[in-house]
């Protein structure tokens, strides 16, 4: 198993005021920069306020600053804002995509991947089957296609039903990335979702075929991996040996603790998973 980076979730202090799914960092550009080096990992998964990009430039100075990585943008927001590119209302899903447009652009910036989960919406109540996969797979080839121009890809994320009532399988997720069929367009894994909606997290695992670039780390409750007592925490040593024979390799990130002084959390966690990681790499060279 290569080397991976181990990123946290991370958004500017307006994050706070949002209902969102998992505990993310808050601060300034440098600040989320800076914590997150100094806390032990490589950089950050960063989602930005959808309809409010903010300048590349200025994320660029303060990466470059603290020597942080953003290899992943997270789209997260624009549900937590009140869009989604599949909604009701089609003006609502016209703005989403827009808002994911702009992610793009400035993910691009950076060669940075960008996730697709609760971005899609909840559902579209009182729509058949027939017309939302139609209705997406418009909107995910539209995406897919600009992804190409500004040199990212769009990572769909299979979702547990808490979050959205469409893809919710690994299988499903996988369904679509052979449908539209672009070099701009595939998947990442996330543990609770391998947990909540997967016969079991290794046929989650093995579903995505290798093609996951990316995959959310969190224990039961979103914990981060490591942190809650063994009893309580999934078998990551069983994870991170399923991903190795599977050939998964690239990025993954860490959420901060849902309660408590999340620093000695994230520093916990980041050296647990580096020990693991470390293990199944001698694993794979040996």
């Amino acid at each position: 198993m290569a080397r991976v980076q181990l990123c946290l979730f991370a958004s500017t202090p307006d994050m706070a005021k949002l209902s969102f799914v998992v505990k993310v960092l808050n601060g300034s550009f440098i600040e989320l920069a800076q914590r997150s080096v100094e806390w032990g990992y490589d950089g950050i998964e960063f989602l930005p306020d959808p309809e409010h990009v903010p300048d590349p430039l200025r994320v660029e100075t303060a990466l470059q600053a603290a020597g942080a990585a953003m290899p992943v943008v997270n789209t997260g927001r624009l549900f937590a804002q009140g869009l989604a590119l599949l909604h009701p209302d089609a003006k609502i899903g016209r703005r989403a995509v827009a808002a994911f447009k702009n992610i793009l652009d400035f993910a691009g910036y950076f060669r940075a991947k960008v996730g697709l989960g609760a971005a899609r919406g909840a559902g579209m109540p009182g729509a058949s089957r027939e017309e939302i996969d139609r209705i997406a797979g418009e909107v995910f080839r539209e995406l897919a296609e600009h992804a190409e121009k500004a040199n990212t890809v769009v990572m769909l994320e299979p979702a547990d039903p808490g979050v959205t009532a469409y893809i919710n399988t690994m299988d499903e997720a996988m369904a679509w990335v052979d449908r539209i069929a672009s070099p701009a367009f595939s998947l990442m894994m996330d543990t609770y979702q391998l947990v909540e909606s997967e016969p079991s997290i290794e046929h989650g695992i093995r579903a995505a075929r290798g093609r996951a670039s990316h995959i959310h780390l969190y224990d039961p409750g979103r914990w981060p991996p490591g942190v809650l007592p063994e009893k309580h925490r999934l078998d990551w040593p069983h994870i991170l040996r399923v991903l190795r024979e599977e050939g998964l390799s690239g990025t993954d990130s860490v959420v901060l603790a849902p309660e408590g002084d999340p620093e000695p959390a994230a520093r916990m966690s980041v050296a647990f998973l580096r020990r693991l990681f470390d293990i199944e790499s001698s694993r794979g060279r040996s």
